[in-house]
């Protein structure tokens, strides 16, 4: 990446800052009616042994120890723990657009699926209005998506173009807190996504690649709280500096003859064709689904995740698919 870009990209940070402090203010007052790739071979491996490929569902899971997907004690860590292994997490994601607002600035909401047919809410995330670029909020309170509240757990952002997202936990941001003392409470960066550019104009299933932390042996995520921009997973990525790292793709669909559309086996979990569904997979092990995402209804997505992704990083990653990327269609 050239110095020109590095500055390109400070300063459109520098200017997304100064109109996140300019919205935070005026949500403060809206917020009031919504209560109405593995790495080389060597000391340390990125991703610790991939999981097998068993979809064993968290609906089937009786345990109630630490990693148990059902241990929802706390929505704030349920959401940053790494999927227990052997275990696929399902979940429903549900999109409300009624009203004129919502209908340019949707509400999402995730649910966890039990066996019992109950859900259970997780966290809900929306578009922040008057934002250069593409802005998530998200939270464990579905009523209040502000950012100053202890339920705001994270955010999703975009470039300009919509092909780059990153996604943080709730920490500082250095570039507000140049200062901070404390490094553990400046934000992670916990996932990155890079949507392919479609300079031909070509219609076709869009390629992604999902960059997160990589895993310890002790399946905890390795921490990554970058002071700058060159730090940052997405320079990381594309400077070749994958040391830590762990780079997901999305799983080429086959072409279907009979149906004249390209087509990825759900395994019943998606029912309705979209250029939004897909399943993310390592380059390494094609056969293993570490995430899968599809619609059902108009309005209504299934969404299930496994080890090494958390909720939070898996949520984050259909919102970037929501979002709207003129760029890659």
């Amino acid at each position: 990446m050239s110095d020109s870009e590095n500055e390109k990209n400070t300063e459109e940070e520098e200017e997304e800052d100064e109109e996140e402090e300019v919205e935070d203010e005026e949500e403060q007052k809206d917020m009031k009616t919504w209560k109405v790739t593995k790495k080389k071979k060597g000391k340390t491996q990125c991703l610790h042994t991939f999981n097998t490929n068993d979809r064993h569902s968290s609906s089937d899971s009786n345990s109630t120890g630490r990693n148990s997907p059902l241990s929802l004690e706390d929505l704030e860590q349920f959401s940053l723990r790494p999927a227990p292994r052997n275990t696929t997490i399902q979940c429903r994601i549900t999109r409300d657009r009624r009203g004129m607002e919502k209908g340019i600035y949707p509400m999402y909401y995730l649910h966890l699926e039990k066996s019992d047919g109950k859900r259970v809410f997780l966290m809900a995330g929306r578009k922040r209005k008057k934002s250069k670029t593409s802005n998530y909020l998200i939270s464990v309170d579905p009523t209040d998506l502000s950012r100053d509240t202890e339920s705001y757990i994270g955010k999703l952002r975009s470039n300009v173009l919509g092909t780059k997202f990153t996604v943080y936990d709730a920490g500082e941001n250095p570039e507000k807190k140049p200062f901070i003392k404390e490094i553990e409470t400046l934000r992670q960066e916990i996932a990155a996504i890079c949507y392919e550019k479609n300079v031909l104009g070509f219609k076709g299933p869009r390629k992604m690649t999902v960059i997160i932390p990589g895993m310890r042996a002790n399946d905890e995520r390795v921490v990554i709280r970058p002071k700058n921009e060159l730090e940052s997973l997405l320079c990381r990525y594309e400077n070749g500096n994958t040391d830590n790292l762990v780079t997901l793709i999305n799983k080429s669909p086959s072409w279907n003859e009979q149906t004249q559309s390209y087509v990825l086996n759900f395994h019943g979990r998606v029912t309705q064709a979209s250029v939004k569904n897909f399943q993310i997979i390592h380059p390494d092990n094609e056969d293993y689904i570490v995430m899968q995402f599809g619609r059902v209804a108009e309005d209504v997505f299934s969404m299930d995740y496994s080890f090494p992704l958390c909720a939070l990083q898996a949520f984050a990653i259909t919102l970037s698919s929501f979002d709207g990327k003129l760029a890659c269609e």
